[in-house]
């Protein structure tokens, strides 16, 4: 009978630690994969209102030009900045980070940037950027390559440096992208 009861218990055990498996498996949220250069579709970021863009504002005014553009109105999409950037010499205070929370579907980690741009000619941001998973970073240490950023101002208004999110780049899969 104590047999009986072992191999019972085993059983069900087994079953238990295999069905919890097969929920992980089809219910898990995958990380979005590695961001590499050589994406051809819409890296523009996608919004169910849409978004509207302009070209990035000098520094120092940054903030003024957004309360401006953020004025009442009936759009309710994404306001960004677009800016053509690049050029190692223009890139410092380069920190990366990985952090990890609780959310409801379980644990997730987010891999996070930040850095110092400074234009010749419109001056100092900061830029930061942040996306689910664990990744390398190293394809946001710029080269002489210049491409084109969709930026969004977060942070206190009026702060200076001017602090930006990176939302899309140019040739890089955007995490959401719902095309081919």
């Amino acid at each position: 009978m104590k047999r009986v009861a072992t191999i019972i218990a085993s059983a069900l055990t087994l079953f238990v630690i295999g069905g919890a498996i097969l929920v992980w498996l089809l219910f898990r949220v995958p990380y979005p994969p590695q961001p590499k250069f050589g994406f051809t579709g819409n890296w523009r970021t996608t919004d169910v209102f849409g978004f509207a863009e302009r070209p990035l504002p000098a520094a120092e005014a940054v903030w003024q030009d957004y309360e401006a553009w953020s004025a009442p109105t009936n759009f309710h999409g994404s306001r960004l900045y677009l800016a053509r950037i690049g050029s190692a010499a223009r890139q410092s205070g380069f920190r990366s980070w990985v952090s990890s929370g609780d959310t409801p579907m379980g644990a997730q980690r987010y891999t996070s940037v930040e850095f110092t741009y400074t234009d010749p000619t419109n001056g100092t941001y900061i830029l930061t950027w942040t996306l689910r998973g664990e990744h390398n970073t190293g394809f946001l240490r710029f080269d002489d390559t210049f491409r084109h950023y969709q930026l969004q101002p977060y942070g206190t208004p009026g702060e200076s440096p001017p602090r930006l999110s990176i939302v899309g780049i140019e040739g890089i899969r955007p995490e959401y992208y719902a095309g081919p």
